[in-house]
């Protein structure tokens, strides 16, 4: 396979908040693809002290093909992923995530249509992978869309930035943006690269699997935020085409995403099903967990309609860490 020569990005923000041995998963996953991780100019880890000196050297000691980038505290989510893109030199930019697995072909399948000059950005397709009733109800109520019935690359209009690879010149002209009023900013970017003329791209052979919340924290604030930016961010978008602000247009937004939601809901159950139909018989213990992430995206929502700052500034200082959300008081929103 001829592709362009390629470097790949992954951050430490969320690892605070997950078990550090995700992150040896994640590079042992990266070791064993068929297109060999060696190949990139560089593999490089972005770290703003959210693990231990001590610990995250021993945690690289088997993997000498990774580069750390050290950058000051309090380096957001989206600025690590920046960050490490200007330090790079590949041609094509690989953002991976220090909490997920890539299986074997997933970087071979990412970077194969760059082959074709006129393709910018092509985004794999990420969901949650852990396994019980913990594991079904948390990739159910997720934002990770279920997995496409694609079998070549299509368009969309979104993209995981755990799972993406753009051209350098993609980010040079649309950098992915940070310091705004929302927790995530991948739909911002990816609204942004549209409103530019680029097209997304995404390919259904490059499947990650992304970790579960760890923690009864991690899984409460994770879920209000998911809800949160489900609103804020549409609101946003609409602000940047200068079509926000009159009245009753939220409600539509609204509207659309409870149906995306519930729609992604029942695909996704139907796909964890179909692979495993013994996980019926978890369905019982899974669905009050469901239920719950229900319930707090539902609060997150309400609070990103009525008070987004009173929500950001409730955040605790921990989940925040691994985002570059904007804190209240400099933001435009009600």
């Amino acid at each position: 396979m001829k592709v362009p020569n390629f470097s790949v990005v992954i951050e430490t923000a969320n690892l605070s908040l997950a078990d550090l041995d995700g992150l040896k998963e994640t590079l042992a996953s990266l070791a064993a693809q068929s297109l060999p991780i060696q190949r990139a100019n560089e593999v490089l880890l972005a770290d703003s002290g959210d693990v231990p000196d001590d610990t995250l050297q021993h945690s690289l000691g088997a993997f000498p093909w990774v580069r750390l980038l050290r950058l000051p505290d309090g380096t957001g989510y989206e600025e690590l992923k920046m960050a490490g893109a200007r330090a790079s030199t590949g041609e094509i930019v690989v953002f991976a995530d220090g909490d997920c697995l890539y299986p074997r072909g997933w970087l071979e399948a990412l970077l194969s249509p760059f082959s074709d000059a006129a393709v910018s950005v092509v985004g794999g397709e990420t969901r949650i992978d852990a396994p019980g009733p913990y594991g079904l109800a948390v990739a159910i109520a997720a934002s990770f869309p279920a997995h496409s019935s694609a079998t070549g690359l299509y368009r969309s209009d979104r993209y995981h930035l755990n799972n993406v690879a753009f051209r350098r010149s993609v980010l040079e002209h649309v950098p992915i943006p940070s310091r705004r009023p929302c927790y995530r900013m991948s739909g911002l970017h990816a609204a942004a690269l549209l409103a530019a003329g680029y097209t997304i791209l995404r390919q259904p052979a490059a499947r990650a699997g992304h970790a579960a919340p760890n923690g009864l924290s991690h899984f409460v604030w994770r879920f209000i935020l998911m809800g949160f930016d489900g609103v804020v961010v549409p609101r946003l978008i609409a602000a940047d085409r200068h079509s926000a602000g009159a009245p009753g247009r939220q409600w539509p937004r609204t509207v659309a995403l409870l149906r995306f939601w519930a729609t992604q809901a029942a695909a996704k159950l139907r796909e964890a099903v179909r692979e495993s139909p013994s996980r019926v018989l978890t369905l019982p213990l899974a669905a009050p967990i469901f239920a719950g992430a229900v319930l707090l995206q539902g609060v997150g929502a309400l609070a990103g309609l009525i008070a987004p700052r009173r929500l950001l500034a409730a955040v605790p200082e921990d989940i925040l860490s691994g985002s570059t959300c904007e804190l209240p008081g400099t933001s435009g929103l009600g």
